[in-house]
């Protein structure tokens, strides 16, 4: 018996058993990955609240910074979710993780013109590092957004962002957090982002 005479029919008939398979598997996918990739354009609203619900001062801070970073991304920015095509909703939580210790700052360097009257010359004051530190609240706040078409429940990208920082410096967290959102987007990830 000769192998090579029967081997070319063993390879056709395994070739199409595979193609078989393969096709059978696509009908059987799940809906989710048959979406629509995310756009990289077009109309935008942009909406932010508190993962709780509720809004305040911060919540506009977060939507201005996601505004300005969708912008910069080449999306048109609309009011209202019923005007653009899609709309992106920013959740936010904000909660306090304890204190953390801050080197005192030391100062502003200035110069000053004469130490006496009459007399030519100026006066440096050049301020010394210390080594003393102070306590500061520190607050981690995580941010995560949603893409969804108008009109449509269906989750079309999400992106998660969490840092910890000094509870001062939430207008600056929000610009940074919504930032590497964005720089990420529109790949898709189920890892949280960490924003030193």
């Amino acid at each position: 018996m000769r192998y090579d005479a029967i081997l070319p029919s063993v390879v056709k008939g395994f070739g199409s058993l595979i193609a078989s398979l393969i096709l059978v598997g696509t009908l059987f996918m799940p809906a989710a990955s048959l979406a629509a990739p995310p756009p990289v354009e077009g109309t935008l609203s942009v909406e932010a609240s508190r993962a709780g619900g509720g809004q305040d001062a911060s919540s506009d801070q977060f939507r201005d910074a996601a505004a300005s970073a969708l912008s910069a991304k080449g999306f048109t920015l609309l009011d209202g979710a019923d005007h653009a095509a899609y709309r992106m909703e920013l959740l936010f939580s904000v909660s306090e993780v304890g204190t953390g210790s801050a080197r005192a700052t030391a100062g502003s360097a200035n110069a000053t013109s004469g130490g006496v009257a009459g007399a030519v010359g100026s006066v440096v004051k050049v301020p010394l590092p210390s080594r003393k530190t102070h306590a500061v609240a520190l607050e981690k706040t995580q941010l995560e957004m949603r893409l969804r078409k108008r009109g449509e429940e269906e989750v079309i990208w999400r992106g998660t962002a969490v840092t910890v920082r000094p509870a001062d410096t939430q207008g600056s967290t929000a610009a940074d957090l919504c930032n590497a959102l964005i720089r990420a987007y529109p790949f898709q990830s189920d890892d949280v982002i960490g924003v030193p």
